[in-house]
């Protein structure tokens, strides 16, 4: 009887320890969903105004078919327009929609091409007034803090293109004396597709709060 006492005893404090590691673990979760800026050169990406890491290969492949199938895009509508068999006295409002359909692929194109491009703003104020305010905006706007040191800080938030909110958009900012240089990107589950407006409206918010 003593024994088992003792048994039991040992058994409950190494379930109890048990216990403890497993609380003490943490899932892993694709909670952060953000592009891999493996390698980030804060100095030169400055310097050239661009983004400047190491990309992996599926970056590349990513890029390489975001160009072919919006490239089809943009031609397709050409081609149907100017298809020397179609009745040229029949032109209807859709052609005007494919031809829109093409100006949207081609900035999808322009987009792609420059989404690491960054955007200068100059500031009236030093470096920690501009990160405080920085902050202090992407917070009010309720965004998610994902790095934040001497000269980056970055924010996420869901990525409007995609159906998993997992995947984040990346609001980049680069930061030297009194100026800021920002950019997003986003992350998704198959084509990154870039970001297509919301940078305007992040630069034009940010020079204001700068000026």
């Amino acid at each position: 009887m003593i024994v088992f006492q003792l048994n039991f005893s040992n058994n409950i404090k190494f379930c109890d320890s048990i216990s403890a590691t497993l609380s003490s673990c943490k899932p892993l979760t694709t909670n952060n969903s953000v592009r891999n800026l493996k390698n980030l050169n804060i100095n030169e990406s400055i310097k050239n105004k661009k983004l400047i890491y190491s990309e992996n290969w599926f970056d590349k492949l990513d890029q390489i078919i975001i160009y072919i199938f919006f490239s089809w895009g943009f031609v397709i509508p050409f081609l149907v327009y100017f298809d020397p068999y179609r009745n040229f006295n029949k032109t209807g409002i859709e052609y005007y929609l494919l031809f829109i359909f093409s100006i949207f692929c081609g900035y999808v194109i322009f987009r792609k091409a420059t989404e690491k491009k960054l955007t200068e703003i100059k500031s009236r104020f030093d470096i920690e007034k501009n990160k405080e305010i920085i902050h202090e905006y992407c917070q009010k706007m309720g965004f998610e803090k994902y790095r934040n040191s001497k000269n980056i800080i970055i924010y996420n938030s869901v990525n409007p293109l995609s159906i998993n909110s997992n995947y984040k958009a990346s609001r980049i900012f680069l930061i030297e004396k009194n100026k800021i240089y920002l950019t997003m990107l986003n992350e998704n589950y198959k084509m990154n597709i870039p970001v297509l407006f919301s940078q305007i409206i992040l630069k034009r918010e940010i020079k204001k709060l700068m000026e």
